[in-house]
């Protein structure tokens, strides 16, 4: 169980994110957020908040997917991928650039 649930949880996140589940999908990232951080599994944690963050990204949640995405650099981060760290700060610029976007919008 401490090995695997993780990776289902994440699994089944992607299939309810396909399917349009919003709800469902969200539990199931936090699900596999949780279990990889309780299994020591900080590449894995990394992993799921980076799905967790393009999910919300894609959804419009700029905010949410900043958090995740924050958590992402900090599970990469402290895993020492530096590649992914570079990567998920790309990403992290990007949400922050849409963000103002938006600000500006609603003037």
């Amino acid at each position: 169980d401490w090995n695997f649930t993780n990776k289902f949880r994440l699994l089944e996140a992607e299939q309810q994110s396909l399917s349009y589940n919003h709800h469902q999908a969200i539990a199931s990232y936090d699900a596999s957020i949780t279990s990889a951080r309780k299994s020591g599994f900080i590449h894995e944690q990394g992993l799921a908040c980076e799905k967790a963050g393009f999910y919300h990204k894609r959804n419009g949640s700029v905010r949410k997917a900043m958090g995740y995405f924050k958590q992402a650099l900090e599970c990469y981060g402290e895993w020492g991928s530096s590649m992914k760290v570079k990567f998920i700060q790309g990403e992290l610029n990007d949400v922050q650039m849409l963000a103002n976007n938006e600000l500006a919008r609603r003037g």
